[in-house]
């Protein structure tokens, strides 16, 4: 059995060298594969978080330019009904019994609807669209 042993060693410690790397290599791995699944999971998360925003902002966005076309409208009909203020004067709404009151009334109505006509916000010109920069390649170090 020595004799068979004897020149078996050499292998037998190749061997357990090599399952011993083996182990070491497999072990690193695993440690090593802990931080970049961590990593993922986190970009993961704040792709998601920065999908929801995009998504709030495009409906804050629709929400601001109906409000804004809302605004517009109520400026023109300020607009509309100064001239009937003028129309309903020329044709005597302010003559008559207790006339200052209805010209005091139309004064009211002149400031109220100039008014509501100035500084109405507007919506900003659009932004162009800027081309995404190419992606850098990622050198090996």
């Amino acid at each position: 059995m020595k004799k068979l042993l004897l020149p078996a060693t050499p292998f037998l410690l190749l061997f357990g060298l090599l399952v011993a790397a083996q182990h070491k290599s497999s072990t690193t791995q695993a440690q090593s594969g802990a931080p970049a699944q961590g990593l993922e999971a986190r970009v993961a998360t704040l792709e998601s978080e920065l999908a929801t925003e995009k998504r709030r902002g495009e409906e804050m966005r629709a929400l601001l330019e109906q409000t804004l076309l809302y605004l517009d409208k109520q400026t023109k009909a300020a607009q509309a009904i100064l001239p009937v203020l003028d129309e309903s004067e020329q044709q005597g709404f302010a003559a008559g019994d207790n006339w200052r009151s209805r010209q005091t009334l139309l004064a009211g109505m002149r400031a109220y609807w100039g008014a509501v006509q100035s500084g109405a916000p507007r919506l900003p010109a659009p932004r162009p669209v800027e081309p995404a920069a190419p992606a850098r390649p990622v050198r090996p170090q």
